[in-house]
């Protein structure tokens, strides 16, 4: 990794926000109001943060893509996700060391609410949502976007984040990737691209910084 790096990106759900119980619900609800029933062992399996991959894996035909959206959002709605314990203390170390942005896969709405509630969005020079892209991850599209709108190039940069695509994104936009351990994770910690930790030892991980 660069020792001049200048930029740290996050991922949002399953990498700082511990949202995975609440996302399970969600689809379960949903899908259920389709009548198909969510495999959890299946679900593991198949998961992307573009989560229309997920309505593919299950079946649920794309007239209804829409409909699901909404429901998913209104299920979501009801619950109230925290922080992994000792994000908000990570988060605010590495900002005295380096510009942070945020690259996810959720809608603007839903993101920002959770920002805002959790008391982090001040760490953030940007935060690109699904809403601000046409083309989710593994498209390095967000990442590209962050890159830009921060003024800093792929070697100086690297993305944190817990699911095969965001490793996958973060390769195709040049960036450097680390993987951390969530619910959600489909990374192979035996994979040599890439190594795979507990968000906790994130510090340590990185340069010194500004």
């Amino acid at each position: 990794m660069n020792p001049d790096l200048k930029a740290v990106l996050f991922d949002l759900d399953g990498t700082l926000l511990d949202s995975f119980s609440a996302h399970y619900g969600a689809y379960e609800i949903m899908f259920a109001h389709f009548g198909i029933e969510l495999v959890k062992k299946r679900f593991l399996s198949t998961y992307s943060p573009n989560w229309y991959e997920t309505y593919q894996a299950f079946g649920l035909p794309e007239k209804h893509w829409d409909s699901a959206n909404r429901l998913w959002l209104e299920a979501m709605e009801k619950n109230h996700t925290l922080l992994f314990p000792g994000v908000a203390e990570i988060l605010a170390i590495l900002h005295r060391r380096y510009t942070l942005g945020l690259v996810t896969s959720g809608s603007k709405s839903r993101v920002t609410t959770d920002l805002a509630r959790t008391q982090i969005e001040h760490l953030f020079s940007i935060v690109v949502t699904g809403d601000d892209i046409q083309k989710p991850k593994p498209s390095p599209e967000g990442l590209n976007l962050a890159l830009l709108e921060l003024g800093v190039r792929p070697g100086e940069t690297v993305y944190i984040g817990d699911a095969l695509a965001d490793y996958e994104m973060a390769l195709a936009a040049g960036v450097s990737f680390i993987g951390v351990k969530s619910d959600f994770a489909n990374l192979n910690s035996d994979d040599p691209s890439y190594q795979v930790y507990p968000i906790k030892h994130l510090p340590d991980l990185l340069p010194s910084g500004r």
